[in-house]
């Protein structure tokens, strides 16, 4: 090796021509040329960083800046959300639907689309105003209706004077039973409504009870109470309400409607809150709330009770009052609304101060406190529970629109005197209210619709869409036009997931037979995938712009119309895979609305019989395997008794028309290849064999009525053949006749023309024809051949 080198080292140095054409490797010129090329062999390209394209970020109508923002948590993806929930005094109404469902969907396109950590407390107002007075007025009502088993004239004449307050605090009418006929009929019903929402109502209680009184000892008990019951609970009341002291009376009746809250929301698919805080189970939080507020200076006692100083709030310099409505600070009917109909005002500073704590009267439940006995106010309590588990700064704040002012402006007055902070909330997202055909719907009017009356017009599944395709903080009017709309757009998404899963189950049926199925992308197959981009970018951009749902809904619409135009034209070569993509993308869409599918990657949503179905494997498969055996049973029957196929495909359009229809499964048609099958709700499938009978039954009469009609012109044309051909002309037109009947001569005398001749030899040879028919007829008829 030494020996090598030393020879390639001196024939470099060496002058030799051979030498001078091969390069000196161990020059500094050589070895910056090999590197070079060392380089040049092993060095990656430079690399273009992609452009990165400008995506829609969410921005929401917030009531504190009155315009749409950025959505941005205080914690990256970590959300914290409370929401005021029910005072539990009564059924909850398609008003709270609106409200609950609405915000339900918010926060599932929160937490689904947009992948946020939520932590949602929902609150149960089990102490209130509202609470009391129902609570009152039932059990005195209850205890009313038993010591009275029967209506006797001192219970008439207690109802006559109950009647006569009630009309004239109400609605000023007059006093006497007698004359309610005459004050109604000159009513102007549109104008008093107008002056006073609650007319209506009251007007109503007066009619029931005027009907109840002029029938006295004619309609059964039960009947009479109910009907005076409006007009005498607040006599009973005011006679006997302070003399309560039983707290079971209210805390039974916020229990029982709390639980019939519940059932209504899983009626609608609303998912439960993360945690549910009640008012009652809360008292000494409230109480230590109070005490700081009051010692920041916010806050005085009056009588037993509690207010918040407004005044001193706004002068502090550092807090703004009535944040959300700055506009209704003076409005005296919703600070009086606000405070509850057994609150007293005396003893405030300003008219727009509220009560903290109430100082409890006679008649209701109460609390130890520093004040002496009571109860909280209404606004304290969703600031004590929020503050309590979400502390000083919560991200959302949802609720009616009805309760930005003054509930939600003295939540938050409350709770930034108490933590002594410039903003308690940095997103509140108020719903809107719901109209029922253009009038709202409210509890204290008695014009309301319950979940439970409303579901069983319409499923929850329908309620749900109606809401998303109305904006969330805009007014919604629940009326024909929109339940048809809804109905439409089921039915649609409904045929669609159901030709889709019946294409796929007849594919994978090919494939498992050991059919290749090819899997070609053409243009079509490329231009519905265009189709589903577009249509996944007009969903994120809706759904970026204040959750427009609505924009949403008509995006999947579109793109569902677009496949099925697709599906058409494809026909036996539609891309299945193409297709499912579509529809499982449409169903995650939906899904994350609320509208569940039956798993992760499934097509459709679930049907309300899969919801609720049970029961073993056997019980589920025996009435499928009952019909396809019965099915059996007759064609081997026909079968052996070497039957007419017609009788065998009679039994196969059995077997579609109705077995397979009463268990929800279509069988499809197709002029080339199987039947396409497919699973579809069974009271839909009966509502379409039903339109088909009809159409068949009216198809089948006006069959008949041509039959009877060209059985009238047959019997009419063989009537004409009565007449003999050779009696025919034996009229006074003509005074002459041959041997067979024909005319030679007119009345005159003169002879027939040769024209009028051969036209009158041609109707002889028609009336001979029809003569011949006729007798045939008669004939046929004599001898028993025609019925």
């Amino acid at each position: 090796m030494q020996i090598r080198v030393q020879f390639w080292q001196a024939f470099i140095k060496s002058s030799s021509p051979v030498r001078s054409r091969i390069p000196n490797f161990f020059s500094p010129r050589s070895a910056r040329f090999c590197s070079t090329m060392s380089t040049d062999r092993t060095r990656q390209p430079p690399w273009h960083a992609p452009a990165a394209t400008e995506v829609p970020t969410l921005k929401v109508w917030n009531s504190l800046t009155r315009s749409k923002v950025d959505f941005v948590p205080r914690e990256g993806r970590k959300v914290t959300w409370y929401s005021c929930g029910p005072t539990v005094y009564d059924a909850s109404h398609m008003g709270h639907a609106r409200n609950y469902v609405t915000v339900d969907i918010l926060r599932r396109i929160l937490r689904d689309y947009f992948g946020y950590d939520i932590l949602f407390v929902q609150n149960v107002t089990d102490i209130d105003d509202k609470i009391i007075v129902r609570a009152r007025h039932l059990y005195l009502f209850k205890e009313f209706v038993k010591e009275n088993p029967t209506v006797t004239p001192e219970v008439v004449e207690k109802v006559k004077a109950a009647y006569s307050k009630y009309a004239m605090d109400n609605a000023s009418a007059p006093g006497a039973v007698e004359e309610l006929g005459a004050f109604t009929a000159g009513l102007d019903l549109a104008k008093e409504k107008e002056q006073n929402p609650k007319f209506a109502m009251h007007l109503t209680a007066l009619q029931k009870a005027a009907h109840a009184i002029a029938n006295a000892g004619k309609l059964p008990t039960e009947e009479w109470m109910e009907s005076v019951k409006d007009v005498i609970v607040p006599v009973l009341d005011a006679e006997k309400g302070s003399s309560l002291s039983d707290p079971a009376i209210f805390r039974d009746l916020a229990a029982y409607w709390e639980r019939s809250f519940n059932d209504d929301m899983k009626m609608l698919n609303v998912l439960p809150p993360t945690l549910v805080t009640r008012v009652s189970e809360y008292v000494p939080e409230i109480v230590e709330f109070i005490q700081t507020i009051i010692s920041r200076g916010y806050a005085y006692e009056s009588n037993g009770s509690v207010y918040f100083d407004t005044a001193a709030f706004e002068e502090s310099g550092k807090h703004s009052y009535a944040k959300l409505e700055p506009w209704n600070k003076g409005n005296k009917e919703l600070i009086k609304e606000g405070e509850g109909s057994l609150s007293k005002t005396q003893g405030k500073k300003n008219n727009s101060d509220f009560a903290l704590w109430k100082g409890s009267k006679p008649g209701e439940p109460m609390w130890s406190s520093p004040w002496g006995e009571g109860r909280p106010g209404w606004h304290i309590e969703c600031s004590v529970m929020a503050s309590a588990i979400l502390g000083e700064n919560i991200d959302i704040h949802t609720g009616g629109e009805d309760l930005a002012f003054p509930h939600h402006d003295n939540e938050l007055a409350q709770s930034e005197a108490y933590h002594d902070c410039p903003q308690w909330i940095n997103y509140f997202w108020h719903t809107g209210h719901l109209h029922i055909e253009g009038a709202k719907m409210s509890k204290s009017l008695k014009n309301f619709i319950t979940i439970g009356e409303a579901c069983e017009k319409y499923s929850a599944r329908q309620l749900r869409l109606a809401f998303l395709m109305q904006s969330w903080n805009g007014r919604m009017d629940f009326k024909e036009a929109l339940v048809q709309q809804v109905q439409a757009l089921e039915n649609s998404m409904n045929n669609f997931f159901t030709n889709v899963k019946a294409i796929a189950a007849d594919e994978k049926a090919k494939e498992d037979s050991g059919i290749t199925i090819p899997q070609r992308f053409t243009a079509l197959e490329r231009a519905l995938f265009k189709d589903l981009d577009a249509a996944k970018k007009t969903v994120h951009a809706s759904l970026c712009d204040n959750f427009n749902t609505q924009g949403a809904i008509n995006a999947l619409s579109d793109l569902v119309a677009k496949t099925n135009i697709y599906i058409n034209t494809a026909k036996a070569e539609v891309d299945v895979p193409a297709i499912s993509e579509v529809a499982r993308w449409v169903t995650r869409t939906l899904s994350t609305f609320g509208l569940d599918a039956e798993s992760s990657d499934a097509i459709g949503w679930k049907e309300a019989d899969q919801a609720a179905a049970g029961g073993n494997k056997e019980e589920t498969v025996l009435p499928y395997v009952r019909a396809l055996s019965t099915f059996r049973d007759n064609i081997r029957a026909l079968s052996m008794a070497k039957a007419d196929p017609k009788e065998m495909l009679a039994l196969c359009d059995r077997l579609r028309d109705v077995d397979l229809v009463d268990l929800g499964v279509m069988l499809d048609d197709r002029e080339t290849g199987g039947a396409l099958v497919k699973f579809v709700d069974r009271e839909e499938l009966l509502r379409i064999r039903e339109e088909k009978e009809a159409k068949e039954r009216e198809k089948q009469e006006r069959k008949e009525a041509m039959k009877r009609e060209a059985e009238r012109k047959r019997l009419e044309k063989l009537e004409k053949g009565r007449t003999r051909p050779e009696e025919m002309f034996k009229t006074k037109e003509y005074s002459a006749w041959d041997e067979q009947g024909l005319p030679t001569l007119d009345a005159e005398g003169q002879e027939i023309a040769k024209s009028k001749k051969k036209k009158l030899t041609k109707e002889f040879e028609q009336q001979k024809k029809l003569h011949e028919e006729f007798l045939k007829w008669r004939e046929e008829e004599a001898n028993g051949v025609i019925a």
